[in-house]
Formats: structure tokens, sequence, C-alpha cells
């Protein structure tokens, strides 16, 4: 800090110095004789060194008198930053120039066998009036499961929703992805839905508060008129609980207690010996142990068949429906509404059957699947 008032002493000793000799020229000293010998009287102006050396005790400058003369002017620097940074922050510009830039999703190429409508092009610009709308096209991308992978860090590394990639694939089992299997990825966050027939996209509109023009530009249709089986691409988003449960595999409950004798798929015909495709699984249990309905739903048929014996099919949401095959008597009748976990019947050994137990079928649009994969049973 002494330093400091040194260095400001010295400079305000030559402010005078130069100033003295600027009034001597002003008022026309140099030009008279008894000016100019004023003049030549003086001694000549201090240098800072001589200056320092003066202030000095010792007589001799310890430190340079430049390096004081930096650090003054750093601290004005200093003050003068602080002093604009205060400025900008009290009187902000009224407009700042915003640039907006186009989303760059790449080029993808994909190949399936029930096509998905795409758009042409990267993005387009639409003409509605006000703030320029860009909205991205949808591509698809093909990607190679690798070792370690899940859906999940698949969706992360591509900056969609797991939903996104669960609706535009078929899985037998989402938790349980194969290497080397191929998937379809899309760019932009949200889901397929497969149109049926009566849908509009009206409907989906309302459902899922997205405006109708908004989903035929990103599914590049024509017109509002929507073919049964094509799929649909709702930007943004997101399953239900429900769906989410469906799609993972985790809607259904596992109808009655026992012990899993026979999988889903290819085994040997217990009656005749062959090779011939199990639609279902097998649960053995006691006759009269209780049956549950595997989820929510309404009983379309509780009778007697041929080969099942006497069996309860209910009808679920999203297209699903199951089956309870062998029992020995129903609880519940055509047309009734049943909940999750109610009873519907009991364990038995009617129809082709080699034993007490429980044949349990899940169907999804006339489709069969594995059990094991859409319950709570599944081994992940």
């Amino acid at each position: 800090m002494n330093n400091f008032y040194r260095s400001f002493h010295i400079i305000r000793i030559r402010c005078r110095s130069r100033l003295t000799r600027l009034l001597l020229s002003l008022k026309g000293i140099r030009s008279h004789p008894v000016g100019q010998s004023k003049i030549a009287g003086m001694k000549k102006a201090p240098t800072y060194r001589d200056l320092w050396k003066r202030l000095n005790r010792d007589g001799h400058a310890s430190r340079s008198p430049l390096r004081h003369t930096m650090v003054l002017r750093a601290v004005k620097l200093i003050f003068a930053c602080a002093a604009c940074i205060g400025f900008i922050a009290l009187f902000p510009a009224p407009f700042w120039p915003e640039e907006r830039e186009l989303p760059y999703y790449g080029d993808f190429s994909w190949h399936a066998e029930d096509p998905v409508r795409l758009s042409d092009g990267d993005c387009r610009e639409l003409g509605r009036g006000g703030a320029e709308d860009y909205i991205p096209n949808l591509h698809l991308s093909e990607y190679i499961i690798r070792k370690g992978d899940t859906l999940w860090n698949i969706s992360k590394d591509f900056d969609v929703y797991p939903d996104t990639i669960i609706s535009c694939n078929v899985f037998t089992n989402v938790h349980s992805i194969h290497e080397g299997d191929t998937i379809l990825v899309p760019n932009i966050s949200g889901i397929f839905v497969n149109i049926g027939e009566g849908d509009t996209i009206y409907q989906y509109s309302s459902k899922y508060k997205i405006a109708p023009d908004f989903i035929m530009e990103m599914n590049n249709l024509k017109s509002n008129e929507l073919t049964p089986g094509m799929k649909l691409f709702l930007p943004g988003v997101k399953f239900s609980t429900m769906e989410r449960a469906y799609a993972l595999g985790e809607a259904f409950n596992k109808p009655v207690r026992g012990r899993l004798t026979s999988r889903f798929g290819y085994r040997r015909d217990p009656f005749t010996g062959k090779r011939a495709f199990h639609r279902g699984i097998d649960i053995a249990n006691k006759v009269g142990s209780k049956v549950y309905a595997a989820q929510e739903g309404r009983v379309t048929f509780a009778d007697a068949r041929s080969g099942y014996g006497k069996i309860v099919i209910i009808e679920h949401r999203f297209g699903y429906k199951t089956i309870y095959g062998h029992l020995s008597d129903t609880a519940v009748t055509r047309g009734q509404r049943v909940g999750s976990g109610q009873v519907i019947g009991f364990v038995g050994n009617t129809g082709r059957s080699t034993g007490p137990h429980l044949h349990f079928e899940i169907w999804h649009k006339n489709r069969v699947i594995d059990p094991l994969t859409q319950t709570n049973m599944a081994v992940r």
C-alpha cells in the first residue's frame, strides 16, 4: 500500500512540472527575453528514478517505479471494466437478436416388412403466419444389438423415449433382447399406433392434445383419412401406465398358484408322442384350487369346448384376451365384467388332459403370445 502511494505521489509531481511549462508557454514567456532566462535558469525536470530516490530514505530505489506505474494502470483498467459491466447490467439492451438453428437429425435409411409413412427431406417450413415453424421429418435408423445393450441405454444414446423404440418394433420380451438382432430407432420421441377400423386423426388429436395438421405433416398425409392397418406416429407422446405395462409384459398376473409343468412352444404331444405346438403354459395344482383373472376385462365365453374342457375366455384392453382351460367348474358367466384377481373358476382335469392343471393362453389381435413374456411370472 505504501508503494502505491509513492507511485501516485511521483505521478502528481510529474504532472505539476508539465503543467507549469504549459502555462508559461501559453503566456508567451518563451518568446520574452526575461521568460527565456527564467526557463533557462530552471532546473531540469526530475525523472521517475530521481523522485524515487528522493522519496526513499536510503537514497536509492529498492524497486523500479515502472512496476508500480503498471500496477496503477492495471487497477485503473479493472475499475473501468467493472464500470462497463455495471452499466450493462443496469441498462440492458432492449432487443437481443436471436438466431434459430434448424435441428439436424442425419440421413437414415431403413427397411421394414410393415412400412411406416415417412416425410421427404430433412425439414420443412410451414407458412402458417406469425413465427416460422420448423418440423423435423421422421426417419428410422437400423441398429444392431450389441453385447450388454438394453432398450433403456439405447434410447438414452439416441435421445428418444424407450416407449418410442418399443412401439415401432415387435419384441418377444423387452427385458431380454439378443445380440445381433436388428431394431428400428426413430429420430424423434413419440409412439406408433396401429390404426383400426373407424379411427380418425381427430380421435388421436383429441386424446393426446396434438393439432391434427401437425399429425398430418409429421406423417406426410395428404388427407385426414386413415387406412386400417397403417401405423401412425404421434410425436412427443408416451405410453400410459397400463399401456406401458402391456408393452413391458407386466400387465397380467399369475392366474393360479402351482408348478409350471409345460412351457409355450413346440413339445412332444403327451397323447400322440409327436412334435406339436403348445399355445400356452400348464400350471399344475390340485383339483378345486382357485383360478384368478389375470387382468380386468369382460367374459366372452364360459362353457365347455373340445380339447379344452371347461374354459373361460376374457377380453382385455388393447386387443388382448386370455384363455383358462381344463377347469373343473366356472365361477363367471358370459358378458360379466371381472376385475384383476377375481376368482373365475377352479382347477380341474376336464378335456384333453393328463392330470389336474390349468392351461393358460394369451392372445393379442389373433396372435398367440408366450404367457411367460406377458406376466409377472417371466424370468428377467
